[in-house]
């Protein structure tokens, strides 16, 4: 019984890394930080020069999902908890997408919330 526990705890680790890092793998480095708005019924950032961006929100591990929140629009995690709603500052890492909007990597961050 001895030799199962030391043949399944290599395994175990493998999948607990993956699980942590699965979501980021070959994440870019660029930070993204402006207020949640809405976004063609999705959610997109408000920077600071007032322009409205498309974000591509993270998925896998660290999966979010927009929905109806009321009367505003939320960011909600994967399992459906809501992380942010539209008026929040946020932040996330990640990079540019070639069709121009940002490709969210990792954990969303709120900064402030809004009203």
């Amino acid at each position: 019984m001895a030799g199962f526990g030391l043949r399944v705890l290599p395994a175990a680790i493998a999948l607990a890394l993956a699980l942590v890092t699965g979501g980021c793998t070959g994440c870019r480095t660029a930070l993204l930080e402006g207020v949640l708005a809405s976004d063609g019924g999705t959610l997109g950032v408000r920077g600071s020069d007032g322009q409205v961006g498309s974000v591509r929100w993270p998925e896998g591990v660290f999966g979010y999902a927009v929905r109806r929140d009321g009367d505003r629009l939320a960011l909600t995690d994967v399992l459906g908890r809501v992380v942010a709603r539209e008026g929040d500052r946020i932040q996330v890492g990640g990079g540019d997408n070639p069709d121009g909007s940002f490709g969210g990597c990792g954990n969303v961050i709120v900064v402030s919330r809004g009203q």
